[in-house]
């Protein structure tokens, strides 16, 4: 990992060092904050009169080191850096100069079509939530901050529960609180108390499946679970590149368990009393689909029990039209 980080600049290892410790939440932040490393590798090894076949070494091991940690949790990870890497083909043909266009070209086209879709997929359900007057959103995604910024003041109340096993609550209080949007900002066990106010539930997804279960962050499935029970819409926010469609050949999802002793750091427990504890957590949990309403998707809302079809069909266009 640390001659992964070296290559970097300061500034490189300093977005390293946010997703790593998971300082910056969100898998389409994480993805961003790769291409800007691509990027900054790029610069770097040009600063230092690198060869191309060096450049080309680095953000591959950068590539696979991402795919390997955070990649697990999130296949849109994978996803996206693959997509991105695909627009760099050829490096090792080129000279520096032009070795360094061809990645700026593959970051920046990637990202032109992640805006376009979450573009659409806010677009989709700021309209759809028009009408709603108290919603519930749980644990930071970067899709559903975007939705909430581009929500009105005076149009909405909104209920944040902390998201205690991330504290994944609070950057979603931050832009509420400045959008002038009337907020609360609750504990986690408080959820099914003001769920019974609200007119709908919205959250994001690290990884959703063909079947229309979607992997969120601890907690997310006892929101949607506490939904179901009350009768509130629960409703999905993704792009269709967070699919993952290795399920259907035989692939199981290994979950990946985080040791939460530092968040817990600030309860009372003595050092010693905390040596003796296991404060192991997983970190993402299955939502099965039918606990969920739908999936708002830059190809439109799509329910849950209707998601396979949408979803073969956007892996099979992946796979460009393979029977």
């Amino acid at each position: 990992m640390e001659k992964i980080r070296g290559s970097l600049s300061e500034n490189g290892k300093k977005m390293f060092d946010d997703i790593v410790s998971q300082r910056v939440l969100g898998a389409s932040t994480h993805i961003r904050m790769i291409g800007d490393m691509f990027l900054d590798l790029a610069e770097e090894g040009k600063k230092r009169s690198a060869d191309v076949k060096t450049l080309k070494e680095e953000i591959g091991a950068l590539a696979a080191f991402f795919i390997e940690t955070r990649g697990k949790a999130s296949c849109a990870v994978t996803n996206g850096i693959h997509e991105m890497l695909a627009g760099m083909s050829g490096l090792e043909t080129m000279e520096m100069d032009q070795a360094e266009k061809a990645i700026n070209n593959a970051v920046s086209a990637y990202r032109e079509k992640t805006r376009e879709n979450l573009e659409k997929i806010v677009e989709y359900a700021a309209r759809f939530s028009k009408n709603m007057k108290k919603i519930l959103v749980f644990d930071y995604s970067s899709t559903v901050n975007a939705f909430l910024e581009a929500k009105e003041g005076a149009d909405i109340e909104v209920f944040i529960p902390e998201s205690r096993s991330i504290n994944g609550g609070a950057a979603f209080a931050r832009t509420t609180a400045a959008k002038g949007i009337r907020t609360h900002f609750i504990p986690d066990a408080a959820m099914m108390y003001y769920l019974r106010q609200c007119d709908g539930a919205f959250c994001g997804a690290e990884t959703a499946l063909p079947d229309g279960t979607a992997y969120n962050t601890t907690g997310s499935e006892m929101a949607a679970l506490v939904c179901k029970t009350l009768g509130v819409p629960f409703y999905v926010l993704t792009p269709m590149m967070k699919i993952d469609g290795r399920g259907l050949y035989g692939y199981h999802r290994e979950a990946v368990v985080n040791d939460l002793k530092s968040r817990f750091a600030s309860v009372g427990l003595t050092e010693e009393e905390m040596e003796k504890i296991d404060f192991s957590c997983p970190e993402l949990l299955p939502i099965p689909a039918e606990y969920i309403t739908g999936f708002i998707t830059e190809l439109g809302i799509i329910p849950a029990a209707g998601f396979y079809a949408a979803a073969a069909g956007y892996l099979k266009q992946l796979e460009g039209g393979k029977e």
